[in-house]
């Protein structure tokens, strides 16, 4: 039953949600996961102690995580109930972004599948606006509020402030659209202290969001300086930055199966050699329960998706999680 809603989902998007512009099909997207109450139905869950596991010292019921793309209410606690182990925000900044001009979301169809290129540029009401809506949320499983600054200071009040109401905080330093954010990743003294203020101004568990374009300089000075801050999650990783000439921008994030083979690559090096010193939380390119039994399988504590939720629909996270109880967990 399971596959077969996988498999009616897929002819709809291939049939019908590609098809339409993608502005129309985001908004017909997001209108249906405010208004049908898709998240009553069992279906879209699986209860199972066997999968539950700790990020950071966060209990989570299960190690898969919607990523970050949604700040409004409706849709985050709708999301809460499709089978997720977590829930992340959209990317919040001190002030509200209108994010980059249309159009900022393009289709690519590749030899892995289908999968989006954006330059969203963290369209989001701000930290003052989005507070509130944290706070209020009626959650189910627990929110990852995922943060970006252009500053030292940026990061710390909206860690401080959003760590109030959130059961973790994630510090996204490799959105490929914004140019200060991304440039963090060349900084790595810099961002060292930066992660230590943070550390020290918010007492829920901190995730550090590292791109896949800079791996030599992940794996040889970002990760570290995180532990040494005292960091223990990391989520590898973000987007691909690309050229794309029908963007606004004409370059943006690359996401979906595409980037699979990279991702998986990352785990595996990264927990060769950090051990169990960190949790890892795999992001980019999971579209199928196998590949994310293959991250758990490389070293990844959890793994992340959003492309995946819209082009194979939101009986995946079941989907996964059925694999991962055959086989007894992770």
């Amino acid at each position: 039953m399971v596959s077969s809603r996988g498999v009616l989902y897929r002819i709809l998007y291939d049939a019908v949600l590609s098809r339409l512009p993608e502005p129309t099909a985001i908004a017909l997207g997001q209108t249906a996961l405010r208004l049908l109450p898709f998240d009553r139905l069992p279906a879209f869950r699986l209860d199972d102690s066997r999968l539950a596991v700790t990020l950071g010292g966060a209990r989570l019921p299960n190690p898969v995580i919607l990523a970050a793309m949604y700040y409004d209410s409706r849709i985050l606690e709708r999301a809460m109930g499709l089978g997720f182990g977590a829930v992340t925000t959209k990317t919040i900044t001190r002030d509200a972004r209108p994010g980059h001009p249309r159009p900022n979301l393009v289709r690519v169809r590749t030899a892995a599948g289908p999968g989006l290129v954006n330059c969203n540029g963290f369209q989001n009401p701000g930290l003052v606006a989005f507070t509130p809506t944290l706070r209020g949320l009626s959650r189910r499983v627990p929110v990852i509020a995922s943060v970006a600054g252009e500053s030292e200071d940026d990061y710390v009040d909206l860690a401080r402030a959003l760590g109030a109401s959130a059961d973790l905080v994630e510090l996204n330093i490799s959105s490929p659209n914004t140019r200060l954010v991304y440039a963090w990743s060349t900084r790595p003294k810099d961002l060292r202290r930066m992660l230590e203020r943070v550390r020290a101004a918010v007492t829920v568990p901190v995730i550090v969001k590292v791109s896949p374009d800079f791996a030599d300089v992940n794996e040889r000075e970002i990760i570290p300086a995180a532990i040494e801050a005292g960091v223990r999650v990391v989520n590898y990783g973000n987007t691909r930055r690309v050229d794309e000439p029908r963007l606004s921008q004409r370059s943006g994030g690359l996401s979906g199966p595409e980037i699979f083979s990279a991702t998986l690559a990352n785990v595996q090096r990264t927990r060769k050699r950090f051990g169990h010193a960190l949790d890892l939380v795999a992001t980019g390119g999971v579209d199928a329960p196998d590949k994310a039994l293959a991250l758990f399988d490389a070293g990844a504590t959890a793994v992340s998706y959003f492309t995946g939720f819209i082009t194979q629909g939101p009986m995946l996270a079941r989907r996964i999680l059925a694999a991962l109880a055959a086989r007894g967990g992770r």
